[in-house]
């Protein structure tokens, strides 16, 4: 598996997929509000100075596997959308692109990323998230939303 920084147009079109194939495991997640527009917009979103996106790829090149981080101002980012196929699973994958994340924001002197997710439906996320150093910050108990920091 290999992490590549997105910056074609074929790239971003394999992001598009893997955002679409992570909405509909997410269902009606709230998370995903204004998606459509992000979709339409996500060249401009996810590459610099806006933010940035990467792509795992299989040994056959296949994407498998995707995460964003977006800009928001006064040295604070959003880690966004972190997707990994079934098929790119088991091989230390998230771990690998939210250390890609934590790196990039720490290179563009960020003081903090932060995130949203959800209780429940995502907990092996949370998990992961809470083992690289993120720490809950809110919940949201209707609607299970947790939003999570990292603090460089």
């Amino acid at each position: 598996m290999n992490i590549e920084t997105v910056t074609s147009p074929e790239d971003f079109s394999s992001a598009v997929k893997l955002f679409k194939n992570y909405e509909g495991w997410a269902q009606a997640c709230p998370c995903f509000e204004g998606f459509e527009k992000e979709l339409d917009e996500i060249d401009q979103r996810y590459s610099l100075p806006n933010g940035r996106l990467w792509l795992v790829k299989s040994s056959e090149g296949e994407a498998v596997g995707v995460v964003g981080v977006q800009f928001k101002g006064d040295a604070c980012c959003e880690l966004k959308r972190l997707w990994i196929e079934p098929q790119g699973r088991g091989h230390n994958t998230g771990q690998a692109l939210i250390k890609t994340v934590l790196d990039f924001a720490k290179g563009q002197k960020a003081r903090s990323i932060l995130l949203e997710t959800v209780r429940g439906q995502m907990d092996h996320a949370i998990t992961l998230y809470e083992n690289l150093g993120f720490h809950q910050t809110e919940f949201d108990e209707d609607s299970h939303v947790l939003k999570m920091a990292y603090t460089f």
